[in-house]
């Protein structure tokens, strides 16, 4: 975890990483698939094939796949970069493997830290509450610690709710709450009274 703040613009960064255990379970399905591969290549160029014919076409290929896409999942959902740029246009921007999205802090109505929930029961519970609000989820995987954003206007012009991972939810929620400004946080206008004659 990478938390930065800069004291003469005060804007945040905070690199969210996947888990140990994540990052241990990839690196051994990458390493097994990997090694069966190498294996019977091998086997097969020094003695009697493992698999032959259009059975050894269907193995390489179907382990040539699982080792793509687990480097694509490497890739694309252990890492994760959030900034907060505090200038006069203030943007939440989330970039995700090759992914990438960002929102203004004016459009953002509420934030609050989220309950640690799985993607799946997050997503699921989005579906029983019969909310219309879109939700989008950006998680990193093995972090089920993040924040919940409240956003008055998405891309599409329609309300919507973020959950963000992180691995330090309450630094990025009050980053964020610093910079939202309430309606009722603005200074009420007051009317000139004129004295009575």
């Amino acid at each position: 975890m990478v938390n930065n703040m800069n004291d003469q613009q005060k804007n945040y960064f905070h690199l969210v990483k996947a888990s140990g255990r994540a990052f241990g379970f990839l690196g051994l399905l990458l390493g097994v698939t990997g090694g069966v591969l190498t294996g019977v290549a091998v086997k097969g160029l020094i003695g009697e094939p493992v698999v032959s014919g259009g059975g050894a076409a269907a193995f390489y290929i179907a382990f040539g796949i699982s080792s793509l896409l687990t480097l694509y999942v490497m890739f694309n959902y252990v890492t994760m970069s959030l900034r907060v740029d505090s200038g006069e246009n203030g943007v939440f921007d989330v970039r995700l493997g090759m992914k990438s999205a960002s929102v203004n802090i004016a459009d953002i109505t509420a934030v609050r830290v989220a309950e640690p929930k799985s993607r799946m029961t997050r997503v699921a519970s989005q579906a029983k509450s019969g909310s219309r609000t879109k939700l989008q989820i950006w998680s990193v995987l093995g972090v089920g610690t993040g924040i919940e954003l409240d956003i008055a206007k998405s891309d599409d012009g329609a309300p919507a709710m973020w959950f963000v991972s992180s691995n330090d939810p309450e630094a990025l929620s009050e980053k964020l709450n610093s910079l939202i400004t309430s309606p009722d946080d603005e200074p009420a206008e007051t009317a000139d009274i004129e004295p009575e004659a």
